[in-house]
C-alpha cells in the first residue's frame, strides 16, 4: 500500500541499489524483532494487571483486541519515525560538504537515511499484515502469558522469602502465612504492575 512507503511518493528518486535493499531487509528484520518483542511486553503487563483485577481463568481470547491495539500504535510509531526521517533525508540529497551536527545531514548520509527509512517503513508495513493474523497474535499472547506468570512466581518468593525471614518463628507464622499472600497480590504486584506498565 503506497501509504505505507514513504520513499516511493518522490518519483525522481532512484529506486534502491540491491546492496541497499539487502540492508533494508535486515534492518528490518531486526527492527520487526524488536517491535514483537515491544509488543510481548506490553500485552505482558496487561496481563498482570488482569491478575489483579479479574483473576479468572486465563482467556487468550480477551487479548486479541488489545494485542491489535499495541501493534497498531506500534505501526504508527515507526510511520512517524519514517516521516521524520524522509524530511531529514530529502534535505540530505541537497546539501554537500561537513555535517556540522549529530543532525545535519549531508549527501554522505543519503544512504544511512535510505536504509534507516526503508527499515522503518517495512516495520510499519509487516506489523500492519499481521493485524489480522489471529495465529500470531495468539502466539505473542502464549509468549506474554508465561512472561506473566514467571513474573509473578519470582515476585511472590522474592517478597514471601523476605517476609518469611523475618517472621520465621513467631507463634503465630503458619496462621498469618494466608493473609501474607493475600497483603502480596493486592499491595506489593500492584505496585509492581504499575511499576512496570509503559504508556499505550
Amino acid at each position: 500500500m503506497a501509504g505505507w512507503r514513504i520513499w516511493r511518493k518522490d518519483t525522481s528518486i532512484d529506486e534502491p541499489s540491491p546492496e541497499i535493499l539487502e540492508s533494508i531487509n535486515s534492518s528490518a528484520d531486526d527492527g520487526f524483532a524488536m517491535a514483537r518483542l515491544g509488543a510481548i511486553m506490553a500485552i505482558k503487563n496487561k496481563i498482570l494487571v488482569q491478575a489483579i483485577t479479574q483473576p479468572d481463568a486465563f482467556d487468550a481470547s480477551i487479548y486479541l483486541a488489545p494485542a491489535r491495539d499495541v501493534i497498531m500504535t506500534l505501526a504508527v510509531e515507526s510511520l512517524e519515525t519514517a516521516s521524520i526521517v524522509s524530511a531529514d533525508l530529502k534535505r540530505a540529497r541537497k546539501l554537500r560538504g561537513e555535517a556540522m551536527s549529530r543532525d545535519d545531514y549531508r549527501r554522505g548520509d543519503v544512504n544511512n537515511l535510505t536504509i534507516r527509512l526503508g527499515s522503518l517503513e517495512q516495520v510499519a508495513q509487516r506489523l500492519k499484515d499481521k493485524l489480522q493474523d489471529e495465529q500470531w497474535l495468539r502466539e505473542l499472547i502464549t509468549e506474554a502469558h508465561g512472561l506473566a506468570w514467571a513474573e509473578l512466581s519470582r515476585e511472590m518468593e522474592r517478597n514471601l522469602d523476605r517476609k518469611e525471614a523475618i517472621e520465621f518463628g513467631d507463634e503465630n507464622y503458619e496462621q498469618e502465612r494466608s493473609d501474607r499472600l493475600r497483603q502480596f497480590i493486592n499491595l506489593d504486584l500492584a505496585k509492581l504492575i504499575e511499576e512496570q506498565t509503559p504508556e499505550y
